[in-house]
């Protein structure tokens, strides 16, 4: 059955913040503590979330319906942006190793129905981005992009933009080629970078400074604030984390949506320290965990 409990009490609204959701509740998962604890993903059909430790090692499946686990990964860098497939039967992903002092990273496509995992790229130090689409793995190694089919059936769709984060600059990869696109310049640094959903937008993060959206091509450039780890909700929509720290620890955080016309809601309240939120469209669902490793969902109409 559906462990959920603790209904939360929703600040939707104050003389700082619109509403954006029509926010349902907000439930605390109930599981017990195995250090793989902090949400890594939704599935497109919100019907799992991913899990991993808080130094981004393993990767687990965790059934929201059921409460069931399934461990898919134990590998170090496992739940650092993990994707998921459409039909969410497909979950690609990192897994490092250090090897005399240098890291080296393989990418691995595992089954969440078998739990059979294929290697689809062995040991490199260049990867610069993972992501699934049609069917296919894109992974852009040394600014090149190498395709594996890891479905049954793929499309024969023209793949869309992808973005990346090299050398702290941000990278996009269309037709095949990679170029740089930090649309604020270069002397900045980038951080958070994702596509929306309909490939005609970039959302991103320029460290010291704060979100950013800009048109794929770099140009229409506007400001968000402080929303760290922002995701694309749906093509008007985004939802990120504002925290504050005491220069050595977390003292509050909050999830935040935001439109792309500056409407913004705080979906959490005070009590807790919210962060890394994960969006799903499909189920109207946001995850996320808490500084403690605690983890809940956000329930929107």
């Amino acid at each position: 059955m559906k462990k959920l409990l603790l209904s939360l009490a929703v600040f939707a609204s104050s003389s700082a913040f619109a509403q954006v959701f029509d926010v349902a509740s907000v439930e605390k998962l109930d599981m017990s503590a195995t250090g793989v604890n902090y949400v890594a993903g939704i599935s497109p059909k919100g019907d799992y979330i991913l899990l991993t430790g808080s130094s981004l090692e393993g990767l687990v499946k965790y059934d929201l319906a059921t409460g069931r686990r399934d461990v898919l990964s134990t590998a170090l860098g496992a739940g650092n942006d993990a994707k998921i497939s459409a039909d969410g039967k497909n979950v690609v992903y990192r897994e490092d190793k250090i090897v005399k002092g240098l890291r080296y990273t393989d990418v691995v496509d595992v089954n969440t129905t078998t739990g059979v995992s294929t290697r689809l790229l062995k040991s490199t130090r260049n990867l610069n981005a993972i992501n699934l689409q049609g069917g296919r793995a894109m992974m852009v190694n040394g600014g090149r992009i190498t395709q594996k089919r890891v479905a049954k059936t793929v499309s024969n769709a023209s793949v869309a933009p992808i973005v990346s984060i090299d050398n702290r600059q941000l990278m996009i990869t269309k037709n095949g080629t990679t170029s740089v696109l930090s649309p604020n310049g270069t002397q900045h640094s980038y951080i958070w970078a994702s596509v929306s959903p309909d490939g005609t937008k970039v959302c991103y993060y320029v460290c010291g400074v704060g979100c950013y959206v800009s048109s794929i091509d770099g140009n229409d450039v506007k400001y968000y604030g402080i929303l760290r780890a922002a995701q694309w909700y749906d093509n008007n929509t985004i939802v990120g984390m504002k925290d504050v720290d005491d220069g050595h620890t977390i003292i509050a955080s909050s999830i935040i949506a935001m439109t792309l016309e500056g409407k913004s809601q705080c979906l959490t309240d005070n009590s807790l320290k919210a962060m890394y939120p994960y969006p799903c469209r499909e189920a109207k669902k946001i995850v996320f965990s808490t500084y403690e490793g605690e983890n809940y969902i956000i329930n929107v109409k």
